[in-house]
């Protein structure tokens, strides 16, 4: 039986002081003195609520407040303006989850949740209207009472009732401002007034950031007219700035990682949070739903499994990069996912000490599903293995008259081939018998050396082959193509075909995932 997950708790640390202050005097003294009572009915936690903006329309924008109960500033989290810059949206969605101390804090994590859908900069609706397409020219001016559209003056009339003190609208750039002044990826745009606020959140992003690509502060006129931040500086008086990340060269989980960062040291540095909160990426857990961080750092394509993923109802997905590869994160989640790519950039994006997070992960009830590249991550083969089953991979090194020193592992261009489910592997997978299942080079795995390690179960045999070299003839038929192993209190399903990318058997995927998790 897999042993239960307990995720990390995010608390502040002056609550749970005060918690066990009063838990001690109320045992010492028999029962809790009045003025402790007082104490500890003040001490509530947040109360969350949420609508929806537009029901019925075609550009249904969800928002969410959280209120701490104490006196405070309220602090308005916005994301998504732009369809085309995802990693405000992803943070924002993060964001509205995280535990405040005092005042409120209002999120719109995907305000153009059409353009973010068709990954386009305009709205959908209003793409061929040059003067109405941009949300982030749609909002009141001092030389304009109103927004634009429909959309925008819902929007509006959202954030005046609830007068916001602070603004952090998150967006993205084409390319690092500091590379390319046309751009202004990677700055903190603000008013000439908060300059040293903006210089505060520069420093604390910067010192994850190659210096190359360090953020600016860019703070000579403010937010462009007719965008939110501004409207919300010269109409409502709030203190205001857009956060802007780089998409060029950059995974989303870095970009999103570092808006969480600049979000998360402008909340510490006005008392709204009681502890940094870079690190939080995903809820407590809830009945029915499974946490789930997808990999999308150096080596992986994750596109194709993070569309098969996302909208599923049970699963809760975040993309995490090698930085993310930390007991502090993986603890929030129950399932990690390694995608197809590389397995060898893989794993040297996260290191030894992110293999070994990894391998502790399992070993304390996680799950672990690798895809192709993640299936040779999985194996005991190569230095930079994870090491969570007993397994080597058919990789030798061959000369090839004509053609020189050519690797096995490589078979050619992505085809179909024939995968046949054991019991145990259609029960588990939903799929029966033999299956045209795309393969791309996944690998061809056997029992390895070390009998420390677990050994796998095969779930599917690979019933036909691919190859391009006379040594790699009738090495892949009858050998695993999905494989299963029990790690310390965790399990583990190594996929070598493509299942998510085979029209009609995607299913695998999630139901990979629900059996890793122990459900």
């Amino acid at each position: 039986m897999q042993k239960p997950r307990i995720p990390h708790r995010f608390t502040g640390r002056l609550l749970s002081a005060l918690l066990i202050l009063i838990s001690a005097l109320g045992l010492a003294g028999g029962e809790i003195a009045p003025v402790e009572a007082q104490v500890a009915a003040s001490i509530q936690p947040p109360t969350a609520t949420s609508g929806t903006l537009g029901t019925g329309t075609t550009w249904e924008t969800p928002w969410y407040v959280i209120d701490s109960g104490q006196d405070g500033p309220t602090v308005l989290i916005t994301g998504g303006v732009h369809g085309n810059e995802p990693a405000g949206f992803r943070a924002a969605e993060q964001i509205r989850h995280w535990p405040i101390r005092r005042g409120k804090l209002v999120v719109l994590p995907q305000i153009n949740r059409l353009g973010l859908a068709a990954n386009i900069r305009w709205t959908p609706d209003h793409r061929n209207d040059r003067q109405r397409r941009d949300l982030n020219r749609s909002f009141p001016t001092s030389e304009r009472d109103e927004a634009l559209t429909e959309h925008t003056r819902a929007i509006w009339d959202f954030i005046t009732d609830h007068q916001p003190d602070w603004v952090f609208d998150l967006h993205e750039g084409f390319d690092f401002h500091r590379l390319n002044a046309d751009s202004v990826g990677s700055s903190v745009i603000a008013f000439p007034g908060q300059r040293d606020f903006a210089k505060r959140i520069q420093q604390a992003v910067n010192a994850d950031v190659d210096p190359q690509r360090h953020f600016d502060v860019l703070a000579k006129s403010g937010p462009v007219v007719g965008s939110l931040a501004r409207a919300c500086h010269e109409q409502l008086g709030a203190v205001s700035f857009i956060f802007e990340t780089t998409f060029k060269d950059q995974p989303l989980s870095r970009r999103t990682r570092q808006h969480r960062r600049m979000v998360s040291t402008a909340l510490l540095s006005i008392d709204v949070i009681a502890e940094d909160c870079v690190d939080h990426l995903a809820p407590q857990p809830s009945r029915g739903i499974t946490n789930v961080a997808l990999f999308d750092d150096s080596g992986a394509n994750e596109a194709k499994v993070l569309k098969v993923l996302e909208g599923r109802p049970e699963l809760r997905v975040r993309q995490v990069g090698r930085h993310d590869i930390r007991p502090e994160v993986l603890d929030q989640f129950d399932v990690l996912v390694f995608p197809g790519g590389s397995g060898s950039k893989q794993g040297k994006a996260i290191g030894p000490d992110g293999r070994d997070h990894v391998r502790q992960f399992i070993r304390d009830g996680g799950g672990v599903v690798g895809i192709c590249a993640g299936a040779y991550l999985c194996s005991s083969h190569y230095s930079w293995s994870l090491n969570l089953m007993n397994a080597a991979v058919f990789n030798q090194t061959v000369e090839i008259p004509g053609k020189g020193r050519k690797s096995m592992w490589y078979r050619g261009p992505a085809t179909d081939v024939d995968v046949e489910l054991t019991d145990q592997g259609s029960q588990v997978l939903g799929v029966s018998g033999t299956q045209s299942i795309q393969y791309q080079n996944g690998p061809i795995l056997s029992p390895g050396d070390n009998d420390a390690l677990p050994e796998y179960e095969p779930w599917a045999y690979f019933r036909s082959e691919n190859g391009i070299y006379e040594p790699q003839k009738n090495t892949m038929i009858g050998a695993p193509a999905i494989v299963f192993a029990r790690y310390g209190h965790g399990r583990m399903l190594a996929i070598s075909p493509h299942f998510e990318s085979t029209p009609g058997q995607s299913g695998v995927i999630p139901r990979a995932i629900a059996h890793v998790r122990g459900e």
